[in-house]
């Protein structure tokens, strides 16, 4: 069977028939789980973009199975090139070779060739010329004449004009490459493209340069491919001679849920649009031709058919929607599966029809037409199967848009979506995006969600980040230092080296902010204890003001004494006297004396870990939350937020270009008081966006998170572990902004095992995730052991 293209110039390619195809890349958008009215969004979009096409087309859902250069993949994460990085890439590397794949989308537009009625005796006898040549040199005819070529890439430019806000932008030379090479190696990785040209003849050496000179063997229902290295793969087709004759608008994505089959599947449509004015004709015929075979029938006394019946009802329901103003759509639907042995491409084929003739589709594997189903896959090419006829929405409905992948473009590798690699890079989406890199993190005890925690860590540090990890636990990532040194700022039970909140700050004013932030929680200043409130505001006031050396804790304490005795207002000198004990009592206990430090402002190192472990902490949200609190649990709420202001340093005190992943574990409790809940606004609201901060929350119930809206709204990527309370289920979905009457999705977070999650990505897909450290070591190192888990 002949090769059916036979030039291209840009994006547009011509095939043996002299017709003229664009080709454009398909954007995919974000669906699944999505509140319904966003999913219909979707649907809609591509249906209006069906719509206004008139003529064939097609739409290539083709799969591309992943390869790894170790320098451009650290390149594209922003890496610095280290031994480290190195061993990771290499491991990624391992992992993408067992079959990682996404899925490439095209939308292929055939472009009117006509040309106008030659305007002068100089055209006719070019026109004439190239007829004799094209006739006794079998050359084809429109590829001798320039002005054709230009008119049809003056009308492609029109087009895409027309359409450019519905795809991704036009293919290239690689995109073509890819398109050729895909259809004759469907296993394994493709070879590097071809070297980048604008335009050129599909010559048989060309051909056999994208193909690498394969040998094509058809059989009855499959074919064979060898190629040039003597390397065999089976193809065999499916097409549906028969359809559903209704779609939901939403629910049966037929074609998007390849992406979920265990094995690469591509898929081609063949549809024509055919313009209302055009479609009431062949409707008012059709409908015509079927009454009059009906009153044949009851001329003999025999009843109508049930399909008769029906064609006579919808013939109706499509003539009023054409009449309205819709298109009358007609798609043919042929995929392709491969495999090595023959075996297990039947076994492939096999599944593949079950599941979609389960769901009432009448899939098929046609015999004899195996090339020309080869070939359908081809920009241009014949459909291999009849058109049914349909509405543009019914094409819409079977999703050839919608993405089930999931995380950034280019990045580090973090995990699998179905067969998908799952990448995130450190500060993509405030630079690529200009949104938030702030990260959610929620999931019961030993669901994984520490373990991915530790490894966006390990990936930040790769890439040059600074780190800054707030700790509650039990010196939870003290593991981190057999990878990378860490300093180490303790702020627990034993500790004896004190800070100074003045000097947490080179800004003065900052620095009286925190002061009086961490006061206002430990001496419990209340709105409704105005009085408290000054008297202490004062005292920070009078201590920012003096020389650096007198700036510390120490001195508030004596001036809050002077003012006990020297205050000429009766109940601010009343207030004055209690906090002035408050403090001294703070400042003899076993925790209070860490903030009685006199030094000066501290260095940033590289990775700072804030260690808080026994820290006496509010046990629950709902204590804190109604001010149940004890004294030592108010102290241990003020370091903590001591740890988290040193956090804010570093976002706002190193370069805007400079990435700094800062990690909130137990973050509920900073939300859940309005000085925490402040600082942490800030930092997602504008340092996640406009100075390169990655500020990580992490709480093991996303219930406990008092303003839950404020999160959802600010913070783009989420993942959430397992839950079992149907009151936690609910709260996730809410802040994933999923579908809350999903129940696949409800259901599934009960069943979700330790390591798997459901994530939300910068650009809102949604997704279950399987995090998959590499090095495969970093999975023993930072696991969740049952040992560990108990701490997590």
């Amino acid at each position: 069977m002949k090769f059916p293209l036979i030039a291209f110039k840009n994006n547009v390619i011509f095939n043996e028939k002299g017709e003229a195809y664009a080709i454009y890349k398909l954007r995919g958008r974000p669906f699944n789980n999505l509140p319904i009215t966003d999913r219909e969004v979707v649907i809609r979009n591509f249906e209006q973009l069906l719509w206004g096409l008139e003529g064939k087309g097609q739409i290539l859902l083709l799969c591309e199975e992943m390869r790894l250069n170790e320098k451009e993949y650290l390149t594209d994460a922003d890496a610095v090139f280290t031994k480290e990085a190195f061993n990771h890439a290499g491991s990624v590397r391992t992992a993408l070779a067992s079959g990682a794949r996404n899925r490439r989308r095209y939308l292929v537009l055939q472009i009117s060739t006509a040309i106008e009625e030659p305007n002068n005796w100089r055209e006719y006898t070019r026109e004439y010329v190239e007829v004799i040549i094209s006739a006794f040199t079998s050359a084809e005819k429109w590829v001798l004449n320039e002005q054709k070529i230009r008119e049809v890439m003056e009308r492609e430019e029109e087009l895409y004009r027309r359409i450019s806000s519905s795809i991704d932008g036009k293919a290239g030379f690689s995109d073509i490459d890819f398109i050729i090479r895909r259809n004759t190696k469907r296993i394994g990785e493709l070879p590097p493209p071809l070297p980048s040209r604008e335009a050129g003849r599909l010559t048989p050496a060309i051909v056999s340069a994208f193909s690498d000179g394969c040998l094509i063997n058809e059989q009855t229902s499959y074919i064979t491919i060898t190629n040039g290295s003597d390397e065999k793969h089976h193809q065999t087709f499916i097409t549906f001679p028969d359809l559903p004759k209704l779609l939901p608008e939403v629910g049966a994505e037929w074609l998007a849920s390849l992406e979920a089959m265990r094995t690469a599947v591509d898929a081609v449509v063949h549809f024509e649009i055919i313009k209302p004015h055009k479609a009431q004709k062949k409707v008012t015929s059709r409908k015509g031709y079927l009454k009059g075979q009906l009153k044949e029938k009851s001329r003999g006394d025999e009843d109508p058919s049930t399909d008769e019946e029906y064609a006579i009802s919808e013939g109706r329901h499509l003539e009023g929607k054409i009449s309205a103003g819709q298109p009358l759509a007609s798609m043919s639907v042929v995929m392709a599966v491969a495999a090595k042995e023959i075996k297990d491409m039947r076994a492939s084929a096999k599944r593949l029809m079950e599941r979609y003739s389960s769901s009432g589709y009448r899939a098929v594997r046609p015999m004899g037409d195996q090339c020309k189903c080869f070939y359908s896959f081809l920009p241009g090419a014949l459909r291999a199967s009849p058109l049914i006829e349909c509405d543009p929405g019914f094409i819409s409905a079977s999703g050839p848009t919608i993405s089930m992948d999931v995380g950034d473009e280019k990045g580090f590798f973090i995990g699998w979506s179905n067969a998908a690699p799952v990448f995130w890079k450190p500060g993509y989406a405030a630079k690529e995006l200009n949104r938030s890199n702030a990260m959610f993190i929620s999931g019961a005890l030993g669901s994984g969600k520490s373990l991915t925690i530790k490894l966006l860590i390990y990936l930040a540090y790769l890439a040059g980040a600074y780190l800054f990890i707030v700790d509650p636990k039990n010196n939870e990532y003290a593991v981190l230092e057999k990878i990378f040194p860490i300093k180490k700022i303790n702020l627990c039970p034993g500790a004896n080296e004190p800070i100074n909140p003045f000097m947490l700050s080179k800004d003065e004013r900052q620095a009286k902010s925190y002061v009086l932030d961490y006061l206002s929680i430990v001496l419990n200043l209340r709105d409704d204890n105005d009085t408290r409130r000054v008297a202490v505001s004062k005292a920070v006031e009078t201590t920012g003001n003096m020389e650096p050396e007198k700036r510390n804790l120490n001195t508030t304490l004596e001036i809050l004494k002077q003012m006990s005795e020297n205050e000429q207002h009766e109940p601010v000198k009343q207030e004055s006297g209690q906090c002035a004990l408050l403090m001294e009592s703070i400042k003899n206990s076993s925790l209070g004396h860490l903030v009685f430090g006199i030094g000066g402002v501290k260095e940033i190192a590289r990775a700072t870990v804030v260690n808080l472990q026994g820290l006496p902490l509010p046990r629950t949200a709902e204590n804190l939350n109604l001010g149940r609190i004890t004294e030592n649990e108010r102290q241990g709420l003020g370091l903590l937020y001591l740890a988290s202001a040193m956090a804010r340093e570093v976002a706002f005190s190193l370069p805007k270009d400079v990435v700094k992943v800062e990690v909130f574990d137990e973050s509920w409790m900073l939300a859940n008081i309005s000085e925490g809940r402040r600082l942490l606004d800030e930092l997602i609201r504008m340092s996640a966006r406009s100075f390169g901060t990655i500020p990580i929350l992490i709480t093991q119930n996303t219930t406990d998170i008092k303003d839950l809206q404020s999160i959802k709204n600010n913070i783009n990527y989420k993942f959430c572990f397992r839950a079992e309370d149907k009151t936690e289920i609910k709260a996730n979905m809410e802040i994933l902004g999923a579908d809350t009457e999903e129940n696949s999705l409800t259901s599934a977070f009960p069943a979700l095992e330790s390591g798997w999650c459901v994530m939300r990505d910068a650009f809102g897909r949604i997704s279950q995730v399987y995090i998959d450290p590499r090095p495969k070591y970093l999975l023993h190192l930072f696991d969740t052991s049952p040992k560990v888990a108990q701490n997590e």
